[in-house]
């Protein structure tokens, strides 16, 4: 029976125990960390699941290789999950101070909280997080304070964990299919009145992959076939739903090519990371920045979009990479940039 397709997002506070150094782009230290915080404590055969040859039984059984198995696909759109790092440009957090950062669990994988949460407190009090700064050769270390519930459509926040509370709350407010199609419909109306003007703001690196072709502006057809390509995997590997048809994806894209890219003031964020499972280091770079696009009918394109918001789209989408907001522009007449 089909899993309903959600995307959970959860928002971490943690307070600086022990200064922390993170790179530029904080989402590959994040998720490096808490993935091998995950494996190293609750996979029996993380040796197997490092190299892909986890045992077919072990990893029907085991919520690490249900959350990480996928790991050694070259692309990111079967990984359930897309952190979203913090977006200040501070580097290091000393002790006391406080950070944030969310995670999105997509579909099924929310079942696994316990394990999720537990690999970022373990992460931050024992593992520690980013550079190995301290006199010991130790990475800086945190402690776990809040973690709540967010539902960006919805705008609602609830409180699941508390320090000294030993209790964590289920979330209860995922991004769903009928959230998005009401928020779809009133995009539509909003966009209408704004000259069908719409804006997206990129967040973090967005690093697009087309016709084998590394892509540097946000031209529209890239970007939404990445999109595509991303929310129906997710869709049929963690909600059991059918994917599109070749036809379907065909039209879609039809669709895109009527978008027209009217203002672009993005830049490239030429930054790089650390893989530990290549072990070499990683381009992460992408554009950031606004980009107002526009069409004629924004009616089908924007579910899509508004499910990307969410899962995040592009290259290095579960580093927090691709992660971007829908923004209408002010009202006025677009010119194309030349």
């Amino acid at each position: 029976m089909p899993y309903p397709f959600t995307i959970h997002h959860l928002r971490f506070t943690a307070v600086v125990v022990t200064d922390i150094e993170m790179g530029e782009f904080k989402g590959s230290a994040l998720r490096g960390a808490w993935q091998s915080h995950l494996r190293t404590l609750y996979c029996a055969e993380r040796g197997s699941a490092a190299r892909g040859a986890v045992d077919p039984l072990h990893a029907s059984l085991c919520p690490v290789c249900y959350l990480l198995s996928r790991e050694a696909d070259k692309s990111d759109n079967r990984r359930p999950y897309a952190f979203e790092p913090p977006l200040t440009p501070q580097s290091r957090f000393v002790a006391g101070e406080r950070f944030s950062f969310g995670m999105s669990i997509v579909g099924r994988a929310i079942q696994f909280l316990p394990y999720i949460v537990l690999s970022v407190q373990q992460m931050g009090e024992t593992q520690g997080l980013g550079r190995a700064i301290h006199s010991d050769r130790r990475r800086g270390t945190f402690r776990l304070e809040r973690i709540a519930e967010i539902n960006p459509l919805a705008e609602t926040e609830r409180t699941l964990f508390v320090a000294g509370d030993p209790m964590i709350q289920m979330p209860q407010s995922p991004v769903d299919e009928a959230q998005v199609a009401a928020a779809s419909a009133a995009w539509a109306a909003r966009l209408a009145d704004a000259g069908n003007c719409l804006t997206l703001e990129f967040l973090t690196p967005t690093r697009i992959i087309h016709a084998e072709r590394l892509v540097h502006r946000p031209t529209f057809v890239p970007l939404l076939a990445r999109l595509v390509d991303r929310v129906i995997t997710l869709r049929v590997q963690f909600a059991e739903l059918p994917p599109l048809s070749y036809e379907e994806k065909g039209e879609l894209l039809a669709w895109g090519e009527q978008v027209e890219l009217v203002r672009d003031e993005t830049v490239w964020w030429d930054v790089k990371g650390l893989s530990t499972r290549l072990g070499r280091p990683q381009p992460l770079g992408g554009f950031v920045g606004r980009a107002t696009y526009r069409t004629a009918e924004w009616a089908r394109l924007l579910p899509w979009l508004l499910w990307g918001a969410s899962a995040h789209v592009g290259k290095n989408a579960v580093k927090g990479g691709g992660w971007y907001r829908l923004a209408a522009p002010a009202e006025r007449t677009w010119k194309r940039d030349t």
